[in-house]
């Protein structure tokens, strides 16, 4: 009996003693455990074809690979922005991170990331430009700082759920916009996609991820 409580003593530590790195990476593997199936590589690449690229690596473990890097990159990019705005995650109960970023590549401000970590009590906004040598993370007036219209409701809408407690709303605006890129929108290409992480302590950890666009402005202003 006191080595089961002693185990479960130590995964709860463990749980709640997790940085955003270590959870990050953990909550999101599927990002590249999926191209372990090999019916999804397919759509990518033609697997009957059999050679090795200059990593020394095949198409498929290539996918695989590029796929782990990634979600690490990702990972320390964001533990980076946590520990430059002095925010350790052992410290929430709960929080949300949100990054903004433009889907277009072509223009030169599409390496300009920007947002912010709301907590309980504050909020902490966030840029930094990738197309700078050295990369810093800068403290930013995020949700005050001028935008173009459609911009400046989205961030206000996705502000506002946030701070009332309405997380919810976002993954019900997700799915509709989901849907509609599935079907009548399936020719627009978003401008801008925002990054947002739910984290919940007390839910065993739980870190949801959801992704919006500035299309779902159009969308609610349409109804």
């Amino acid at each position: 009996m006191k080595k089961i409580t002693f185990l479960l003593i130590f995964i709860c530590s463990f749980a709640n003693g997790q940085n955003i790195k270590e959870l990050y990476t953990e909550k999101f593997e599927s990002d590249w455990k999926v191209y372990e199936d090999e019916n999804y590589v397919k759509k990518f690449i033609d697997t009957t074809v059999i050679y090795k690229l200059k990593s020394g690596r095949s198409p498929e473990q290539e996918l695989l690979y590029k796929a782990k890097e990634n979600l690490k990159k990702r990972a320390e990019k964001i533990s980076q922005i946590f520990s430059n705005l002095k925010l350790n995650l052992k410290e929430f109960d709960s929080l949300v991170f949100i990054e903004q970023r433009s889907t277009n590549v072509n223009l030169e401000y599409d390496f300009v990331k920007k947002g912010a970590i709301i907590t309980k009590d504050s909020i902490y906004g966030f840029t930094y430009d990738l197309n700078k040598e050295k990369v810093e993370i800068e403290k930013y007036d995020y949700f005050k700082s001028s935008e173009n219209e459609t911009i400046s409701q989205a961030k206000q809408i996705i502000g506002n759920l946030i701070l009332s407690a309405k997380t919810n709303y976002l993954d019900t605006i997700a799915k509709v916009e989901s849907d509609m890129f599935a079907g009548p929108l399936k020719d627009v290409r978003p401008e801008t996609e925002f990054e947002i992480l739910i984290y919940n302590k007390r839910k065993a950890n739980e870190l949801r991820r959801i992704y919006l666009h500035e299309t779902f402005v159009r969308i609610m202003n349409q109804k």
